[in-house]
Formats: structure tokens, C-alpha cells, sequence
């Protein structure tokens, strides 16, 4: 799901303004996993009554983003590894079929999107400004594929892959790399070569994968066994 601008908010309904503006904190961790939400502060937040926060955070839960405790409380969610292997199991396959459906249906001038798109990973960016640009990159590559359920799981799995880099990655560090992988994903989608776009964004998306799980258990947020009980549980499962 994107973060709905000021204007398309200003007149939805009150707890639908609260829940967006919690989710977008939630999904920059700027509230953090774990956090305790007080329902009374909120609600003096937002100059409203308890019931608006209360379907706020009814709709928060239904999205997973928060627990909802005894007695009416409510935590920011943690990032389990079941959440961290669900978010990463769809971009595999969401991924490398909206690069295949790209090749096949990409305009000439989807391809100089992409390829401007391209340009600014040349620039020196942090890393919080160049995962924007991964995310326009590859939800304009879901765009390309003409299906507006692949574009839309694209924009709300780059909105939950947000959570979990904030937690992985330094966003002040200054990176600065261009990916000859996004060069040679347009060169193929540009060819109508869609096995070979396919290809690439798999090998992306799992070399991506394995760094954001090993960062996660650098930094503690996930651990090795957390990891082998649910690769076991999921071998179970299939």
C-alpha cells in the first residue's frame, strides 16, 4: 500500500487519516518494533475520541503491523523471521514475473523511464535516498508488466521491505553504487527477452535476500535458530 498523500487524505474519515499516518511510522520505524501505543495519547493527538484510533488500530493489526494486547493495548508488531520469510517469498515471485511481463508488453518510453531511473544510482546517494530509487525502479518495472495487481503488491512489498532495511542498514551511510544488474534488466526487458529479465531479477532479489537476512542476524533482530525452526516449519509445509 503508498503512503496517501495530504490532499487524499484530507477528507477521508478520521480513523482512516490516523491509521495511515501510524502505518507510515510504523513502516520508517520511526515507531519501533515492540512499542507500546497508548490509544488515550493518540487520540489527544489527533484532537479525536478513542474510537477512531480504536478502527485505526483494528486495521493496523488486520495488516499485521501491530499486536493488539489484554485490556485494550497495543504494540508495534516485531519483525518475526515468519514476516521476514513471507515479505521476501512474494518479491521472489512477484519479482521475476513482473520483469518477464515487462519485456513483453514495455513501451519505448517505459524503457526511458527505467533507464533515467537507472542514471541515478550513478549519483552518490545514501542509502535512504537510494532505496527510493530502488522502489521506483521496480514498481516501474511491475507498471510495465500492465497488470494492476502485480503493481499494486509491488508498492506494498516495497513499503514493507522499507521496515525491514531500516533496520538492517546505516541510512546514513554514503554509498554511491550504480548495479550494472538494473543496466543489464533493462537492456533485457528493452530486448522482449523476458526469460532472461526473469533470470536476472531472481538472481537480484536472492542475492538481496540472503544480505538482508544475514544483516538482521548481525544485528540481533533475528537469530540462527528462529531461522532453522522456521526453514523446518516451512519445509514442513510444502
Amino acid at each position: 500500500m503508498t503512503v496517501a498523500s495530504p490532499a487524499t487524505t484530507a477528507h477521508a474519515p478520521v480513523s482512516e487519516r490516523i491509521y495511515l499516518a501510524l502505518r507510515q511510522e510504523i513502516m520508517r520505524c520511526e515507531l519501533a518494533p515492540g512499542t507500546t501505543l497508548d490509544a488515550a495519547a493518540i487520540a489527544r493527538r489527533y484532537e479525536v475520541s478513542k474510537t477512531p484510533v480504536r478502527d485505526a488500530m483494528q486495521k493496523l493489526a488486520a495488516d499485521g503491523l501491530v499486536a493488539i494486547l489484554p485490556r485494550s493495548g497495543y504494540r508495534v508488531a516485531a519483525i518475526t523471521f515468519q514476516a521476514v520469510h513471507e515479505i521476501l517469498d512474494l518479491r521472489a515471485a512477484i519479482g521475476p514475473h513482473a520483469a518477464r511481463q515487462a519485456a513483453r508488453h514495455a513501451t519505448a518510453a517505459d524503457v526511458a523511464e527505467l533507464r533515467q531511473i537507472v542514471r541515478e544510482y550513478a549519483a552518490p546517494l545514501d542509502v535512504g535516498a537510494m532505496q527510493k530509487v530502488a522502489r521506483r525502479f521496480h514498481v516501474a518495472i511491475a507498471g510495465c508488466s500492465r497488470n494492476k495487481r502485480v503493481i499494486a503488491l509491488s508498492e506494498s512489498l516495497f513499503d514493507e521491505l522499507e521496515r525491514l532495511l531500516r533496520f538492517a542498514i546505516d541510512f546514513s551511510v554514503k554509498a554511491g553504487e550504480h548495479s550494472d544488474e538494473h543496466t543489464a534488466l533493462v537492456d533485457a526487458i528493452e530486448a522482449g527477452d523476458g526469460e532472461r529479465a526473469a533470470a536476472i531479477e531472481a538472481a537480484h532479489i536472492k542475492s538481496s535476500r540472503e544480505f538482508l537476512i544475514e544483516r538482521l542476524m548481525t544485528l540481533g533482530y533475528l537469530s540462527e535458530s528462529e531461522i532453522r525452526i522456521g526453514s523446518a516449519a516451512r519445509s514442513a509445509g510444502e
